[in-house]
């Protein structure tokens, strides 16, 4: 087997975020032709073809070369800290770090792990990517980003997860509503009250493939993308919802409680995503330790 670099390695990391020999060039700083080499160059010493290049469509990385791009990342971390001189005065990691985060969990993870990062690994350049379960994770299997938030419903049968913090579906409601006053609820109390409903995947299947089980048809008034205009509304008291976190108001400042549901459906619990078969590098491996710790597994 022909000897792979470092640098070819590393653009192919560059062709894969950029998903094109343009701006895998840009990123480097080098010529398209370079690129191109380091490209054909690996594919030769690996004996598979890595990337498909179209014309329309930019490069789009093969089964092998997403398989490989995550390898490539965790070794050039790697060998990147390996290569720092012990003596330089400095400590941690260096160079750059990508975490993607299921929308609605930006906000309970992403501020508190930025300060991590401040503080612990200073030397690290954080990128942090907000989206959808899927796209996130889509993501990462194309080498894009080194680790993922997700609730455990969003899991890609490709990765792998560690768990974080259990959490159950809880029924919100405003003080001023009619079922406020229970300490814990029954789906089929809901039915005939008003519904505010997130509209993210897989949220808007599980939560109504779970009524449906309990015989609820949910009166669903208001349905929202946005995790915080759903506490806004039942703030007000115009609906009812299912959440998973809990927080004591609204964004305007209104009260909210969340009702324990007395129906059995499961959990639906924080993991932090890694692709499957794939050994974390020594900062991602740091991160997902942090992150036990700060959720409180």
């Amino acid at each position: 087997m022909k000897e792979v670099t470092l640098r070819q390695l590393e653009y192919f990391i560059a062709i894969a975020e950029a998903e094109s020999i343009t701006g895998a060039a840009l990123t480097c700083h080098v010529t398209q032709a370079a690129v191109s080499l380091a490209l054909k160059d690996l594919e030769s010493a690996m004996g598979v073809q890595l990337v498909i290049r179209r014309r329309s469509k930019g490069a789009q990385l093969t089964s092998a070369g997403r398989q490989l791009v995550i390898r490539a990342r965790a070794l050039v971390h790697e060998a990147r800290h390996l290569l720092r001189p012990a003596d330089d005065g400095t400590s941690g990691f260096t160079g750059s770090f990508t975490i993607g985060c299921f929308t609605t969990l930006s906000t309970l993870v992403l501020p508190a792990l930025a300060e991590y990062f401040v503080r612990e690994h200073p030397g690290v350049e954080l990128d942090l990517v907000e989206g959808t379960g899927p796209a996130v994770q889509e993501r990462m299997l194309r080498g894009q980003i080194d680790l993922c938030f997700i609730y455990e419903a969003q899991r890609h049968p490709e990765v792998e997860t560690v768990l974080l913090r259990e959490r159950r579906f809880a029924v919100v409601v405003s003080p001023e509503h009619p079922l406020s006053d229970r300490p814990s609820i029954d789906l089929a109390e809901l039915a005939g009250h008003p519904a505010a409903l997130l509209n993210v995947e897989p949220a808007t299947y599980l939560n109504e493939a779970m009524l449906r089980a309990a015989g609820v048809r949910p009166q669903i008034a208001y349905r929202s993308a946005d995790v915080q205009t759903i506490r806004a509304l039942v703030g007000r008291n115009l609906a009812w919802s299912l959440l998973m976190e809990p927080v004591e108001t609204s964004p305007e400042g209104r009260p909210l409680r969340f009702l324990p549901i007395t129906d059995e459906l499961g959990t639906n619990s924080i993991l932090i995503a890694h692709p499957r078969g794939m050994q974390p590098s020594g900062l991602a491996r740091a991160v997902i330790d942090h992150s036990r710790r700060m959720l409180d597994a």
